[in-house]
């Protein structure tokens, strides 16, 4: 049997519910269809910062007046005027996971390049194809069960661990209450300084932040401590986070950013530097962060971002460290 047919058990409701963050071209702000439009009175405006599922993120108002969730408790409306903030349950359009599909059904294919064209593809596909590709680790085909391992392992290292867990429901905070539930739009109606009014897709966004509420980020810097240089005082203290206040560390000629690895650091890697690399903080800006020990991965990866390297690693058995992204 086709390894396509051994994942068809996926219907195509549950597929809007498969793991959907690593960057596959965004769809960004899209214009308002004309029937979401409203004619004539204007409309009351909540400022928010969105954070698209590849961590980029936008300022907008809010046009809606109400949004509907279903909860175990039924339908309900919350003002978006009372909303503070919004976790996204995770979303993926039925051709994202069809795309990952047709990959996991070639990793058996008889041509070699065309095998690896497919773990490359699923490679680059990374979280929106991570659930899939851990099914298929239990193929009883070896070739499917060996890539998906290999693709797997890649796709770990490559991300931070909190983008590759499944969000089954939305979670819409307000300043007394906590709702669980699914939102059901498929968009929101926004207006941008740099795009106008726009539908953003649901599935695009990871977290919604009402920024009229929020601490200014001086205060936020002002009551958080002062981070240390690095994290090495936590070696082996998986799973502990602390929040620190961080001035991102400015690149100069010659200077020596101290850090080992992508999205996950080894615990000697600088702070400073790592904020600016994760795309956290400006040289020279202080953000509030929340810094999270995690397990080591077996290669600290280099990559250049920002305008700061970080360097490749080995094994460094006394763990790594990672950004929780609010």
């Amino acid at each position: 049997m086709p390894l396509l047919n051994t994942f068809r058990w996926v219907a195509p409701v549950a597929l809007t519910t498969v793991l959907l963050t690593a960057p596959l071209g965004v769809a960004g702000p899209q214009p308002v269809p004309a029937s979401l439009a409203e004619s004539g009175k204007p409309r009351p405006t909540t400022e928010a910062a969105v954070t698209y599922i590849d961590d980029s993120s936008m300022k907008l108002k809010l046009l809606d007046a109400k949004l509907e969730m279903t909860t175990k408790y039924g339908v309900i409306q919350v003002p978006v005027a009372d909303v503070r903030r919004i976790e996204f349950a995770t979303r993926v359009p039925v051709e994202v996971t069809e795309k990952v599909l047709h990959a996991l059904a070639k990793l058996n294919h008889s041509d070699f390049k065309t095998r690896e064209a497919a773990t490359e593809e699923l490679k680059e596909l990374r979280e929106r194809a991570y659930p899939l590709v851990l099914k298929a680790i239990k193929s009883d085909d070896p070739e499917v069960g060996r890539r998906a391992d290999e693709i797997a392992t890649f796709i770990r290292a490559k991300t931070p661990t909190a983008n590759l867990e499944t969000r089954e429901f939305d979670v819409v905070q307000t300043d007394d209450s906590k709702i669980t539930g699914r939102l059901t739009a498929e968009v929101l109606r926004v207006r941008t300084f740099q795009f106008g009014e726009q539908a953003l897709k649901l599935a695009d966004l990871r977290v919604l932040r009402a920024t009229a509420a929020g601490v200014p980020v001086e205060e936020a810097a002002a009551a958080a401590p002062p981070a240390p240089g690095n994290m090495s005082a936590f070696g082996q203290q998986f799973g502990k986070e602390a929040t620190y206040a961080v001035t991102g560390f400015t690149p100069t000629p010659g200077a020596n950013p101290n850090l080992w690895g992508t999205d996950v650091y080894t615990l000697d890697s600088n702070l400073a530097s790592a904020v600016v690399h994760a795309g956290l903080a400006k040289p020279g800006e202080t953000v509030v962060v929340k810094v999270r020990v995690v397990q080591p991965p077996q290669q600290f990866v280099s990559t250049f971002r920002n305008n700061v390297n970080s360097t490749a690693y080995g094994a460094y058995p006394a763990g790594a460290y990672e950004f929780v992204r609010r």
